[in-house]
C-alpha cells in the first residue's frame, strides 16, 4: 500500500483546532439534547452504538486512503476519549456522583455549591457573609459567576425554564480541554511517536477525566485554567512569547480564583523563571525580573482576592477549608505512620473507596489515591460487570503507577542527558509539591474525603511524562507501556459504559463503632 499522504482535512482542522471543535460540539450537543438523555428507552445505546461506529468507521476510511497517520491516530484517540466523556454526562444527572453539589431548588440557596451558583445566578454578586459557617460559600467566586452566566444566556432560549443538566456540557468541555492540553504539554518534550501513542490513550481515557465532566462543582475549571497556566508557562521558556506569559498569569489567576489549591502550580512555574534568570545575560536578566513581575501583578490580585477580602471584613484565614462533619469518614484515629504505609488487602468484592457508612474505611493514603483517580468515591459492588471490569482496570492502573514512579527516578537520574532539562526538572517539582501538598491534606484534615484524587489531578501530566520516558528506554519497554495502555483505555469504556446500566442495592449503615 502506497504510503502515509497528505493528513484529511477534518484531522488537520480539529487537530489544529481542539479547543474551538470542542466548544463546538458542547453547543451541538446542549442543543440537540440538553446535557441530557433517557438511558432506560433504548436511546442511550443507539448513541453508543453511533458513535462508535462513526469512528471505527473513520479510522477504516483513512486508513484505506492511506491517511491514516499518527497525527489521525491521535485525533481517533482524542475523538473516542470525547465520545466516552460525551456518554458519560448524557446518563449521569446533576444528583448522581457529584461532591458537595446539594439539590438545585429555585429560590433557596443551600450551603452547597448549587445553592452557591443560584445565589450568583439571581444576584450577580457574592454572598457578603462570613464564609467559616457558609458551607461551600468559601470557594472563590469564579466557578460560581461562570455558571451563573451560562445559565442565564441558556434560559433565555428556554423561556425561563430551569435544566440545570445543561451545566455538565461547561464541565464535559472543561474535562476534554484538559485532556487535550496535558498531551500537548507531553509534545513540548520532544518525545517519540512510539511513546506518545499509548501515552495519548492512557490521557485521552483517564477515568478522572471522564468524573471530572460530569462534575459540576468548581474542580473541573480549576484543573482546565492550571493545565493551560503550565503549558502557555513552559512554551514561553522556549520561546519567550509575550502572548504566552500573559495568557499563563491570566490562567493561572483565574485558577486560583476557581478553587485556591491551584497555586501550586508556582512551584513549577519558579523553576522556569529562575532558570530563565540564570540563563539570562545583560540586560535580558532584567527582561526575565520584569516579566516575573507582570505575572505577578496579573495572577497574584486575580488569585488571592476573595481571601483577602474575607480576612480584612471577617477575620477568616487565609487558607481557611471547610471540614467535614461526617463521622462515618472520620479516620483520626489512624496514626500517621499507619495512614502512609499500614496496608490491607484489596478483594475483588471491596477494591472501590469505602466511605465508613457500611463499616469499613480506607484510610491509607496511596490506596485511597489509586482507588478514586478510576472509581471517584463511589463503590459498584452490587454490579458483576462493574466489580470485574473494575478488578481488572485497578491492577493494570497499578502497574502504570508502578511505571510512571519507576521513570520518576529514570527521569531524575538520566535528566543531564536531554535538552529539556529545566522543563523535565519543573515537572519533577510539581510531582513531588503534588504529592506532598495531597499528603499534608489528607493527614490535616482526616477524613475519608480528604484523600481524593480530585485534589491532585495534575499528577496525570507528570505520570504521563515519566512513563513515556521510561517507556522510550528499549522496544521491550515500549511494548509494556502499549499493552498496558491499551487495556487501560478499553477496561476504561468498558467500566464507564457498563456504569449506564448500574443500580445501587440497598445500603445497609451500620452503626459506628469506632
Amino acid at each position: 500500500m502506497a504510503g502515509i499522504t497528505e493528513e484529511n482535512l477534518i484531522v488537520r482542522t480539529l487537530s489544529e483546532h481542539p479547543f474551538a471543535a470542542t466548544a463546538a460540539a458542547g453547543l451541538a450537543v446542549l442543543i440537540l439534547t440538553g446535557g441530557q438523555l433517557d438511558q432506560t428507552s433504548g436511546i442511550m445505546w443507539a448513541v453508543i452504538a453511533g458513535l462508535f461506529i462513526l469512528i471505527c468507521f473513520f479510522a477504516v476510511w483513512l486508513h484505506f486512503k492511506g491517511k491514516l497517520s499518527f497525527k489521525a491516530k491521535i485525533f481517533l484517540i482524542f475523538a473516542a476519549g470525547f465520545a466516552l466523556r460525551l456518554i458519560y454526562i448524557l446518563y449521569t444527572d446533576v444528583g448522581t456522583r457529584q461532591n458537595d453539589i446539594g439539590v438545585f431548588e429555585e429560590g433557596t440557596y443551600n450551603l452547597y455549591h448549587s445553592g452557591y451558583i443560584l445565589f450568583v445566578r439571581d444576584k450577580l454578586s457574592i454572598p457578603d457573609i462570613d464564609v467559616t459557617g457558609a458551607g461551600q460559600f468559601y470557594h472563590p467566586p469564579f466557578h460560581y459567576f461562570v455558571c451563573a452566566l451560562f445559565l442565564k444566556i441558556y434560559e433565555l432560549f428556554l423561556g425561563g425554564r430551569h435544566n440545570y443538566e445543561a451545566l455538565q456540557i461547561l464541565t464535559l468541555c472543561y474535562a476534554n480541554v484538559s485532556a487535550v492540553l496535558t498531551y500537548r504539554i507531553l509534545k513540548l518534550f520532544d518525545l517519540d511517536e512510539d511513546v506518545l501513542l499509548p501515552a495519548a490513550a492512557v490521557i485521552a481515557f483517564f477515568p478522572e477525566f471522564i468524573l471530572l465532566s460530569g462534575s459540576i462543582n468548581n474542580d473541573s475549571l480549576s484543573v482546565m485554567l492550571t493545565f493551560l497556566a503550565l503549558y502557555t508557562a513552559i512554551r514561553w521558556y522556549k520561546d519567550s512569547a509575550k502572548n504566552d506569559l500573559l495568557i499563563s498569569s491570566f490562567a493561572a489567576g483565574l485558577a486560583m480564583m476557581t478553587k485556591l489549591s491551584a497555586g501550586l502550580i508556582a512551584a513549577p512555574l519558579a523553576v522556569l523563571f529562575l532558570a530563565k534568570l540564570i540563563k539570562a545575560e545583560g540586560k535580558g536578566k532584567l527582561k526575565v525580573i520584569g516579566s516575573a513581575a507582570i505575572y505577578g501583578a496579573v495572577s497574584v490580585p486575580l488569585g488571592i482576592w476573595f481571601q483577602i477580602r474575607n480576612k480584612v471584613l471577617y477575620d477568616v484565614p487565609l487558607g481557611y477549608v471547610l471540614r467535614s462533619d461526617n463521622p462515618y469518614q472520620d479516620i483520626s484515629r489512624y496514626p500517621v505512620w499507619q495512614r502512609l504505609f499500614g496496608l490491607y488487602p484489596v478483594p475483588i468484592e471491596d477494591f472501590f473507596m469505602n466511605l465508613g457508612s457500611d463499616g469499613e474505611q480506607d484510610y491509607n493514603t496511596t490506596i485511597a489515591l489509586i482507588k478514586s483517580a478510576l472509581f471517584g468515591e463511589w463503590n459498584y459492588r452490587d454490579s458483576l460487570a462493574q466489580a470485574l471490569t473494575g478488578y481488572f482496570l485497578l491492577w493494570v492502573f497499578v502497574l502504570l503507577v508502578l511505571i510512571c514512579l519507576a521513570g520518576f527516578v529514570y527521569v531524575i537520574l538520566t535528566i543531564r542527558k536531554r535538552k529539556s532539562v529545566t522543563e523535565e526538572i519543573s515537572m519533577a517539582v510539581l510531582f513531588l509539591a503534588e504529592l506532598v501538598s495531597y499528603t499534608a491534606f489528607a493527614l490535616k484534615y482526616p477524613h475519608i474525603c480528604s484523600m481524593n484524587f480530585r485534589y491532585t489531578v495534575p499528577l496525570i501530566i507528570c505520570g504521563s511524562l515519566f512513563a513515556a520516558r521510561i517507556a522510550s528506554c528499549n522496544d521491550k519497554m515500549k511494548l509494556v507501556f502499549k499493552v498496558l495502555a491499551a487495556a487501560f483505555a478499553v477496561l476504561t469504556c468498558a467500566f464507564y459504559i457498563c456504569l449506564m446500566t448500574y443500580v445501587k442495592g440497598e445500603v445497609q449503615v451500620v452503626d459506628i463503632t469506632w
